[in-house]
């Protein structure tokens, strides 16, 4: 964090509440999550003084990540090709959908590519796609092989934020066509069904959390749109899987905990990401997999390997690799701070969000999602303005106050 930003500026900015750009976050965008406004159910929510604060501040940041979705326009390419004499099944392109919708488009090109009747597979790529394909080949009892040039935590799928995002950047508006939508449908209840199997495991690879979002503003108020927001728009199926998960619903006056003064609770379901991969790689080497540190700089290169067919999980690296000109980088930042074991909900207002990950609490801010910018680099002022944002609701709400 640059030393320019102090933590008394931190704190006055915190205190003032000045805005930080009233733009599309977690709570508010479409591709991130959805709410609806219902007639109340018959339910006790908990009273606000049981709810921890996020301890929000400067001087609790460890680590802040930069990273690029693989977004392709048409969405996932699960199409299958012969290069020379081996059967290469494509699985990549997912956008910021990659570990939402992993199983359920690994047990897709994974049922096809187990029609070639072969013994012996190799994956490419060891992100969220490369490990479920991996392991569901080895399900199915065949030899899987994974070849990589990263591992984690060194790769995409690491420095995602870990949560269930099923239709995140998914296809470009213009692909949403019918078919699509069902063939999504399938899918994300495919992968919603698989996840319901690691709740309750060691480490909590995946748990779901109460959920809070707030805003200054009516939900239904036409928010001012970023100059600065040069992202397409993307198709949007989350009306399709309504089912799945429970709805947000409008909490009054009285049950509204925060200094915003229109709220909503519901819950969502998160990644652990550093515990669920360990559960996936744990699977994986159990099974006899192998693991191979190898960068691809041709797929003719495929042709040195000795398993005849290749599932290839390269993600972003299909654009260069296979020349997807469809392939899109789509930049991501986020801020962790020291885990809080106590908190047990996420929260988003207008300008940032939390997500309480054993592994840290993530903070992300609304100007997550720089189409076609390969910078890594961390923005501090960025890191500094999202971490602003959630200490303001939360120094000037009621559950600070007892």
């Amino acid at each position: 964090m640059s030393s320019n930003f102090k933590r008394r500026e931190f704190l006055r900015l915190a205190g003032l509440g000045l805005g930080l750009g009233m733009t599309r976050t977690l709570a508010h965008a479409a591709d991130e999550t959805e709410v609806h406004s219902l007639p109340r159910p018959h339910t006790s929510y908990p009273q606000f003084g049981r709810l921890p604060l996020v301890r929000a501040s400067q001087d609790r940041i460890v680590k802040e990540t930069v990273g690029l979705r693989p977004f392709r326009e048409s969405g996932p390419n699960l199409s299958h090709e012969k290069i020379g004499d081996k059967s290469v099944f494509h699985n990549y392109g997912h956008g910021g959908s990659g570990w939402s919708l992993s199983w359920g488009t690994s047990s897709q090109v994974t049922t096809e590519a187990l029609s070639t009747g072969a013994a012996n597979f190799a994956v490419v790529g060891c992100g969220a796609v490369g490990l479920t394909s991996a392991i569901l080949l080895q399900r199915a009892g065949k030899e899987v092989t994974i070849y990589c040039k990263e591992r984690h935590p060194n790769i995409t799928s690491s420095v995602a934020t870990g949560v269930w995002s099923p239709d995140s950047r998914i296809c470009l508006k213009d692909h949403a066509t019918e078919s699509f939508a069902d063939w999504w449908n399938t899918t994300c209840r495919t992968s919603f069904k698989f996840y319901q199997s690691f709740l309750g495991l060691p480490g909590s690879p995946i748990e779901w959390v109460d959920s809070y979002a707030v805003s200054n503003t009516p939900w239904d108020a036409e928010r001012p749109k970023d100059p600065n927001d040069t992202q397409p728009e993307y198709g949007h199926f989350r009306d399709y899987v309504k089912d799945l998960t429970p709805r947000f619903v409008d909490l009054d006056r009285s049950e509204n905990p925060f200094r915003e003064p229109y709220a909503r609770k519901g819950s969502r379901m998160i990644f652990n990401i550093s515990a669920y991969h360990q559960t996936l790689l744990r699977e994986f080497t159990s099974l006899g997999g192998r693991i191979v540190t190898r960068d691809f700089q041709s797929p003719s290169q495929f042709q040195e390997l000795p398993e005849p067919v290749i599932v290839n999980a390269t993600g972003l690296g299909s654009q260069k690799l296979f020349g997807d000109k469809q392939m899109h980088p789509v930049r991501g930042q986020l801020t962790v701070l020291i885990p809080q074991p106590e908190l047990n909900y996420s929260f988003s207002n207008n300008d940032a969000y939390v997500i309480p990950r054993r592994d840290g609490v993530v903070i992300g801010s609304s100007k997550n999602g720089i189409i076609d910018s390969t910078n890594l680099s961390v923005d501090p002022r960025q890191s500094f303005d999202a971490v602003a944002a959630i200490a303001r609701s939360m120094t000037q709400s009621k559950i600070a106050k007892g």
